[in-house]
C-alpha cells in the first residue's frame, strides 16, 4: 500500500476466505503507530484504509496487527476515525501551530476516550505527534 505505517506496508487477501490481513495498517479499537521517521503518514494511512474498503464486504473477516478479530463496519469506523485526526491536525498544521501548540490545545479529545491506549506508542499524545509529524515530514 501507499506509505501507511511505514514506508513499507504489505496486506494480504485471501479470497477464497474472505480474509484480510491488514498488519499494522489496522488496528482494532486503539490508535495506530504512524512511523513518520521511516516515510509513514496520515494521508496514507486513510487511502490505505480506502482501499481495504473496496476490497471486503459485509462477511469479511478482518485480521488487524492489533486487537480481536474485525470485520468492515470496524474498519469504517478506524478510517472515520482516521480522517477526522488527519482533517484536524492538517488545518492547525497549515495554521502554522507548532506540535507544541496542537498538543496543548488536544484536537483529539474527543477520540481519546475510544481510540486512545494509556501510555506508549497508542496513547493520544503520542498518535497526535505522529499526525502531526507525518504532515512536517512529507512536506
Amino acid at each position: 500500500v501507499i506509505n501507511a505505517h511505514t514506508d513499507g506496508d504489505t496486506w494480504v487477501t485471501f479470497a477464497d476466505a474472505n480474509v484480510l490481513a491488514l498488519g499494522d495498517t489496522f488496528s482494532r479499537a486503539r490508535y495506530p503507530n504512524i512511523d513518520w521517521s521511516n516515510g509513514g503518514g496520515i494521508e496514507g494511512m486513510v487511502l490505505a484504509t480506502d482501499r481495504y474498503l473496496k476490497a471486503a464486504n459485509d462477511t469479511t473477516k478482518i485480521v488487524p496487527g492489533h486487537g480481536s478479530l474485525a470485520n468492515k463496519a470496524d474498519l469504517q469506523d478506524y478510517r472515520n476515525m482516521l480522517a477526522t485526526a488527519r482533517d484536524r491536525v492538517k488545518k492547525l498544521y497549515e495554521e502554522g501551530k507548532t506540535e507544541q501548540q496542537v498538543l496543548a490545545m488536544d484536537p483529539l479529545a474527543d477520540l481519546n476516550a475510544k481510540w486512545a491506549q494509556p501510555t506508549g506508542l497508542g496513547s493520544g499524545p503520542s498518535f497526535l505527534r505522529n499526525v502531526y509529524n507525518s504532515f512536517r515530514n512529507h512536506n
